[in-house]
């Protein structure tokens, strides 16, 4: 028969605690009445009057109303809406404390998975913890009342909007034209009411940027509105068509209204180009540090044969390319690979080849017909890899393995997956894509077990 014991706790009650430690969404963790309560923005050895506001069967969710002292790891938060918007979660930690709190979720990570923590490297700080974003994608809404646009974030947890008109993450250029895009799409009047979206990029190699507006509407003369949008560095003026104000901001097409098609970028001494649905990473530097590291990681001989699945834009794949005898980009995004293809031509690598495939449908199709690859690299987005692409990973018997994870929880589960096909850890090296958020990226190399 099932329990019917109330909670010990009870939403509406306040309490004073003390956070333990931070968990992996940066949440101070607390205990009351042996249940475990999450405080959003309270830092471990802080005390704090706090209110429940969620009661789960095994954990609660509290509001921090007082905090009553304050520990050294504690800085004030340069963003005007932290606490409010969703996008950052550690601002207020000193940068040293949140990269070792990175390291350390690491370091569990490998405690969980039985291995030895001295395998997880020092993690890779960044050098420049704030305005190193070369990408942003900025909400809009028309407010009819005031017959003015406004910009923001949406706040954590809800579509209701944290009003700014900057993000700390994002260069101050970028922030220029975000600013500019809200006075024009202003003088538009009510036409602003179909732009839900603005979504800025920045070359870090040329200054160049591409503007996309997200619209509700494929009015073409709508699209002609927005598409006279002009300010200083802007090289591309784009559109897309997302119906849906929440949820996916992209549109499946994007119409380029003005300027160039695509922007360059300088990556490991390759000339990229970058299509406005091509996928890069967020900090170009960091992305240096980690592609480097990811050569080196797998050991690539000259008569190799190399897989980068999840390819992207391809720059992993053309490095890669450079040290082995044959390399094979896959990714599912024909945008992305139409950049790839263009960009073995404009680096003159003629040994790298590219897939639009899913990696999970392409890599079994690659083992039955009896391939073979020395090295297999997986870049996924954060819901890892598909099971199909691990079970083809152990079929195609690969010597080495590199996974590069900007998820950590997925990253452990597909690590418990390789393991059990034959795959051991050799290495785990943490770095600091994203500064100021609880996101962090780790590079795994593996080997294949006798």
């Amino acid at each position: 028969m099932a329990s019917t014991q109330s909670p010990p706790i009870a939403a509406g009650e306040e309490y004073e605690v003390e956070a333990l430690r931070q968990n992996d969404d940066g949440d101070g963790v607390a205990h009351i009445r042996g249940m475990t309560v999450f405080i959003p923005f309270l830092l471990p050895g802080e005390r704090a009057r706090v209110r429940i506001e969620q009661v789960e069967k095994r954990f609660a969710r509290a509001r921090l109303l007082d905090r009553l002292n304050d520990v050294p790891d504690r800085v004030q938060p340069r963003c005007p809406v932290f606490t409010r918007c969703g996008g950052c979660q550690v601002q207020h930690v000193a940068y040293a404390a949140q990269s070792a709190w990175k390291e350390a979720r690491i370091r569990r990570m490998a405690e969980r998975l039985g291995l030895d923590t001295g395998l997880v490297r020092p993690i890779e700080t960044a050098r420049t913890p704030y305005r190193y974003r070369n990408q942003v994608q900025m909400p809009v809404r028309w407010n009819a009342a005031t017959q003015r646009v406004e910009m923001g974030f949406f706040e954590l947890g809800s579509h209701d909007m944290a009003v700014t008109e900057t993000c700390l993450l994002i260069p101050e250029a970028m922030d220029d034209v975000l600013r500019r895009a809200r006075w024009f799409l202003t003088s538009l009047g009510s036409t602003a009411q179909f732009v839900h979206h603005v979504i800025v990029r920045q070359s870090s190699a040329t200054g160049d940027m591409a503007v996309v507006f997200a619209l509700a509407t494929d009015d073409p003369s709508v699209k002609r509105s927005v598409g006279r949008f002009h300010a200083p560095q802007v090289a591309q003026v784009a559109v897309t068509v997302q119906p849906r104000a929440h949820g996916p901001v992209w549109g499946p097409t994007v119409h380029v209204m003005k300027g160039e098609d695509h922007l360059e970028e300088n990556l490991c001494g390759l000339r990229v180009r970058w299509s406005p649905r091509s996928f890069l990473q967020v900090q170009a530097d960091m992305a240096e540090r980690m592609y480097q590291h990811v050569v080196r990681a797998a050991e690539i001989r000259e008569t190799d044969v190399v897989i980068d699945a999840y390819c992207g834009i391809g720059a992993m794949t053309l490095l890669l390319a450079s040290h082995a005898a044959r390399a094979v980009g896959v990714e599912e995004v024909e945008d992305a690979i139409q950049d790839a293809r263009a960009n073995a031509k404009l680096n003159q690598v003629r040994n790298a080849e590219f897939v639009v495939d899913r990696v999970e449908r392409w890599l079994p199709r690659f083992v039955e017909a009896g391939n073979r690859a020395d090295v297999l690299v997986f870049d996924p987005p954060r819901k890892g890899v598909d099971r199909a692409a691990i079970e083809a990973a152990a079929e195609v018997n690969v010597e080495r393995l590199v996974y590069v994870s900007c998820n950590p929880a997925t990253l452990e589960r597909d690590l418990r997956l390789l393991a059990a096909r034959g795959f051991y850890v050799t290495d785990m090296q943490p770095f600091d894509m994203f500064p100021q958020t609880s996101h962090v990226e780790c590079v795994v190399t593996m080997r294949r077990g006798l």
